[in-house]
């Protein structure tokens, strides 16, 4: 009986901790790519998006296009994790925008990078026409 409320504190502490453990790391973990639509041109989401990885702190190391609806873009996080970026035309004015981060996805630093990217492309869509 005495082992048993020694027990039920010590496995309660556990699961305490497993779960604070759990909350920090889920949220990062991102098991299929981020995705989300730009309401503009191919070339002018690839420009934002070639701004948008170092203004969020991480390395762009290139872009290379797939056909001439897709292109991707490649770089590195801080800590070393490889972003793949692939951009797809749906038209003269939609573009699908997929990213990815290393083995798990890295769900905050895709979500800067399209902070980033979307403030860009919000600026080249108001800009005034020359």
């Amino acid at each position: 009986m005495k082992r048993n409320v020694i027990m039920l504190p010590l496995l309660l502490g556990m699961a305490g901790s497993l779960s604070a453990c759990s909350s920090t790391i889920a949220p990062q973990i991102n098991p299929v790519p981020y995705y989300t639509y730009y309401p503009a041109s191919l070339a002018t989401v690839v420009s934002a998006t070639e701004r948008a990885l170092p203004a969020a702190g991480m390395r762009f190391t290139g872009t290379k296009t797939v056909n001439p609806q897709t292109v991707e873009l490649r770089g590195y996080t801080a800590g070393g994790d490889a972003i793949l970026i692939t951009l797809h035309g749906l038209g003269a004015s939609v573009t699908k925008f997929e990213a990815r981060i290393g083995l798990y996805g890295h769900l905050r630093d895709v979500q800067d990078i399209e902070h980033w990217v979307g403030k860009y492309v919000g600026e080249a869509i108001s800009a005034p026409a020359n």
